[in-house]
């Protein structure tokens, strides 16, 4: 991420609480991305602010994260979007926060907290000595979770999923428009596994606008972040790795099963994107996005080769290069190989990408690290994050399925028993999103089990309990069912990769292996 010129920031580490319990100080915490436009326009006015900068220097202590490389504290701080401005107090607890607060209201807002800590410090002191940690979002307990996944579970899922699709400009929800591409592959899922011709035809109307909207980059390729308004119009012009090859796997398999070239022309267009922009072809890796300009995108094409491109973050995540695996993957499968064959056929790419992936990412002392970052920084970076595994292991297992070679379910089986045995938690029916670490304070020392990730865990486990006749992944991927059908009700239509994992564990594959209580074996 881009430094706030003049601000003293520290990493989020125990020696930092340490010190602002020393000197009995508040926490600032600002949350960002390298790609986040409002992130940037936050570090040039109101980071850059004279006042800001004093205060915080001076009667804070400001700490930086970068959203991509700790989702963790992302997770358990956000605010509602990004920049992320918090205050915290010494124990990092949260006091208040924001997202983006211009000059005069982020002046106002830490001159406020910090005078209401000097006035009131032994009184807040004493609370939180007596105060029990309030649990993140997601740390709930799952005593209750049934023994088995309920069969009403799967058309609730549904039910809250169409409940906000929007016909009058096909997508999810009103406004802002994302592409929610989890809620996508549900409607996938659901059309391939139970020929549910309403999901897929819904899913297929929301590909079509969004390939006819602004929200696709049709100059270089690729699709931008989110639009700002209903109609899929006024984008953030943001352009994610992670969103591009989910997108990539979604408008594969709908052309596989529709033959419509307009679908075929997307796929296109995102591997352009993703293989001249973010492709590294030292390693065969993709790096992590490229920036939001808002002058430099609405250009034309002969305007734009005249201009500097936005930069791009040459950091290799493993949790989205693993869902570009996948996406590879989903493209071969759709198109084939190409008369040629060779090194740069997609199979041939997502090969070699999983196998960086194993060779350069994951250590069987450390399991999977979260990112690597670019030559010249040198970073402490963090090992055995359940979305990583989930995105590893179910690339593992793509490739498995497109070449039928065994060290690719190997690896599989090796990813998913690592994260069993570091994160996996049977008394919550469920993972962790990280393991707890020594010095873990405020958010962090409190158990996260983050939905989304555990549902594509349990896809993981159930594909490579069939694959591999495993019946205790699979013991375990239906004990992660039951947590998640304990709490899926609240999450609406974000439960939807709850609802893929059903339609896995009750109508998927059941693989070489017909594994005992397989609903998937009648």
């Amino acid at each position: 991420m881009v430094e706030a010129a003049g601000i003293r920031w520290n990493a989020w580490e125990p020696g930092t609480l340490a010190r602002a319990g020393a000197e009995g100080k508040l926490i600032f915490l600002d949350i960002g991305a390298t790609w986040c436009h409002w992130c940037h326009v936050l570090d040039r006015t109101s980071l850059a602010d004279p006042r800001v900068v004093t205060m915080l220097n001076e009667d804070f202590v400001p700490i930086r994260v970068d959203t991509d490389k700790r989702p963790d504290i992302n997770d358990r701080y956000n605010q509602g979007g990004w920049p992320t401005t918090a205050v915290l107090l010494p124990d990092g607890r949260l006091l208040t926060g924001a997202t983006y607060l211009p000059p005069d209201a982020l002046a106002g807002l830490l001159e406020k907290c910090r005078d209401f800590y000097r006035r009131d410090r032994e009184r807040v002191d004493d609370y939180l000595r007596n105060a029990a940690d309030p649990a993140p979002e997601g740390a709930v307990e799952r005593a209750e979770a049934p023994e088995a996944p309920r069969p009403e579970d799967l058309p609730l899922v549904k039910h809250a999923v169409l409940a906000q699709y929007d016909p009058a400009h096909p997508g999810f929800f009103r406004e802002p428009k994302f592409p929610v591409t989890e809620i996508l592959g549900f409607l996938r899922d659901a059309w391939i596994a139970e020929g549910n011709r309403e999901a897929g035809e819904t899913l297929v109307a929301v590909l079509r606008r969004m390939a006819g909207s602004e929200l696709l980059d049709r100059v270089e390729g690729g699709f931008f972040r989110y639009a700002t308004r209903r109609d899929w119009t006024v984008p953030h012009y943001e352009k994610m790795l992670a969103d591009n090859a989910e997108l990539l796997s979604l408008f594969a398999s709908a052309y596989e099963l529709t033959a419509e070239e307009s679908l075929a022309s997307s796929v296109r267009d995102i591997l352009r994107f993703l293989l001249m922009k973010l492709h590294d072809p030292a390693t065969g890796a993709f790096f992590g996005s490229q920036d939001a300009d808002e002058t430099y995108y609405p250009l034309p094409e002969e305007e734009r080769a005249l201009r500097a491109p936005p930069s791009v973050d040459r950091t290799i995540f493993a949790e989205y290069n693993g869902k570009a695996v996948s996406g590879l993957v989903a493209a071969h499968r759709a198109f084939g190989a190409p008369a040629a064959g060779g090194e740069d056929s997609l199979l041939a790419r997502a090969e070699r990408l999983g196998r960086f992936l194993r060779e350069r990412m994951t250590s069987l002392e450390a399991g999977v690290a979260r990112y690597l970052a670019p030559p010249g920084e040198e970073e402490t970076v963090p090992h055995r994050w359940l979305p990583d595994h989930a995105a590893v292991a179910t690339a593992y297992l793509d490739l498995h399925d497109a070449t039928g070679k065994e060290e690719y379910l190997r690896w599989a089986e090796e990813t998913l028993s690592d994260a069993i045995s570091r994160l996996y938690r049977p008394e919550a029916a469920g993972f962790l999103d990280r393991p707890p670490a020594a010095g873990d304070f405020g958010g962090l020392s409190q158990p996260l089990y983050p939905f989304a990730a555990n549902a594509h865990t349990a896809s993981a486990l159930l594909r490579c309990a069939r694959a591999a006749g495993r019946e205790d992944l699979f013991l375990i991927g239906v004990r992660t069912l039951c947590g998640l059908s304990a709490e899926f009700d609240r999450r609406g239509a974000f439960a939807a990769p709850y609802g893929s994992a059903l339609l896995l564990y009750t109508k998927g594959n059941p693989g070489t292996a017909c594994l005992p209580g397989d609903p998937a074996c009648g």
